[in-house]
């Protein structure tokens, strides 16, 4: 399996584009609850979106009991008041994006069901703005912020094209609090500080400065055979090769199936975590091991330099073979009883709950975001900066985990009669720190993942499989 230590960093996202969805259309597969969903990622959000609002309804995941079973829908109805803000979410990030300059973010409390959106102005037009956009304009309220997503962005540019590389290990937008973290080599910290510190000196306030030591970056089992039919979440392994130390022995990596999509050969391909398969390489990969038919080579995966001009997520394809379908399925509630993968989700928002499934821990659990829009410096295996990554606390991992599915909104759809999921991401590894940070990042482990909008995009997909009615 991969477990793989690199030093941290981090940095602020690219904007994710927007566009109408009349290009949007879904095609049947062999498998005739997956369809091929074309477009760009918020075309295909969009789209389903409007048919899943109408069929879906949110549900706490621990509760297991259809909606015309229960006893008590209070709990239910409860649960459902304090998630019906969400459907907004994806309009609130789309109005941020195209004024910048007047707003700096936005963060979901889950214990109340509220939006909080930052403006840099007390105006009357912007919250109005906002309420008219919103279709819960009672759940959304509003902060007003000193610094701008504008100002946020630009001082990220500033120091990634001026401080060398590695010495800044992390760029850590800071929404709830309004500040831009920067996490500091140790052994480099005083003089790196200094640098950044030269270059916003009128925005000093803005920034918040701590140390770490090489922390560690792991790079993360359910053994089943799923046959010809793989739904996402299984264990998948290759990358077969002689090892480095000992050539008379074969080493090999195991992963996890993230989301199936269609690249623009028109091509099903199972989406991993790029660091699955050595960089410039292509080789066969199995379901689960090699003991089984291959699934298909794996054909490309996303590189950054190491001079940190550039950056990309950590991302690649399997191109599948003939004989293999898509299956827009995840081994929950259990492997006979898989939740569907309806729709997307495209907001990353602080505070939001969200789910990993792992292969090798054979496990699916829970989490909530924590920093969203963040670059880390790898530093190694083909990457420099992987861009527009998630932090989030609560889910496990173990090494093999990597390239899982990240969901969220779970629900039970009354038209499919079972419970439901959104695609978040792909999981990508962890970051463990053992003390409270000055700059307020709390003690503990982090998971880290891989936003889905910014896979689809780097990878140059067309489509995702999706299950709809």
């Amino acid at each position: 399996m991969f477990v793989r230590k690199y030093i941290l960093p981090v940095f602020l996202a690219a904007l994710l584009l927007c566009s109408s969805i009349t290009s949007v259309h879904a095609e049947g597969s062999s498998n005739a609850e997956a369809k091929a969903f074309f477009g760009t990622i918020s075309e295909i959000q969009a789209a389903t979106q409007k048919q899943n609002e109408l069929n879906e309804i949110p549900y706490p995941i621990e509760l297991s009991t259809p909606p015309e079973q229960l006893k008590n829908s209070k709990v239910l109805a409860d649960y459902v008041e304090k998630q019906r803000v969400k459907a907004d979410l994806p309009t609130i990030k789309k109005l941020i994006e195209n004024d910048p300059s007047r707003f700096s973010g936005h963060y979901y409390d889950a214990d109340t069901g509220m939006v909080t959106v930052q403006i840099t102005e007390d105006s009357e037009s912007l919250k109005a703005l906002i309420r008219k956009a919103s279709k819960n304009g009672d759940k959304i309220k509003f902060e007003v912020t000193k610094y701008s997503w504008s100002d946020i962005t630009e001082a990220k540019e500033k120091i990634k094209k001026t401080v060398q590389p590695g010495t800044v290990l992390a760029l850590i937008p800071d929404t709830m609090n309004n500040k831009l973290i920067i996490a500091l080599d140790e052994k480099s910290g005083i003089q790196s500080k200094q640098t950044v510190s030269s270059l916003l000196l009128e925005k000093s306030d803005l920034l918040v400065y701590t140390t770490l030591p090489a922390s560690a970056f792991k790079t993360e089992t359910d053994n089943t055979n799923w046959g010809s039919t793989i739904p996402m979440g299984a264990k998948i392994g290759g990358n077969y090769r002689p090892n480095p130390s000992n050539p008379s022995q074969t080493i090999y990596g195991v992963c996890t199936n993230g989301y199936f999509g269609v690249n623009a050969s028109d091509q099903a391909v199972v989406v991993t975590s790029g660091h699955c398969q050595t960089a410039g390489t292509v080789s066969a990969w199995y379901q689960p091991t090699n003991a089984t038919s291959s699934i298909g080579d794996y054909t490309f995966r996303t590189t950054s330099p190491g001079d940190g001009s550039a950056g990309a997520s950590d991302s690649g394809y399997i191109t599948l073979n003939s004989g293999f379908s898509p299956w827009a399925r995840v081994p929950y509630p259990s492997s006979t009883n898989m939740a569907m993968i309806t729709g997307t989700y495209v907001t990353d928002t602080v505070g939001d709950t969200i789910y990993m499934r792992g292969a090798n821990s054979g496990a699916t659990t829970s989490g909530t975001i924590k920093y969203s829009n963040v670059d880390i410096w790898w530093g190694s295996d083909g990457y420099g900066y992987n861009t527009n990554e998630v932090l989030a606390s609560g889910y496990t991992s173990v090494g093999g985990d990597s390239g899982g599915p990240v969901l969220t909104n779970y629900a039970y759809n009354n038209n499919l009669s079972g419970w439901t999921f959104k695609l978040a991401g792909t999981h990508t590894g962890s970051l463990t720190i053992d003390q409270d940070l000055a700059s307020g990042i709390k003690a503990g482990t982090y998971k880290v993942y891989e936003a889905l909008w910014s896979t689809f995009s780097d990878l140059g997909l067309t489509g995702l499989y999706l299950i709809s009615p």
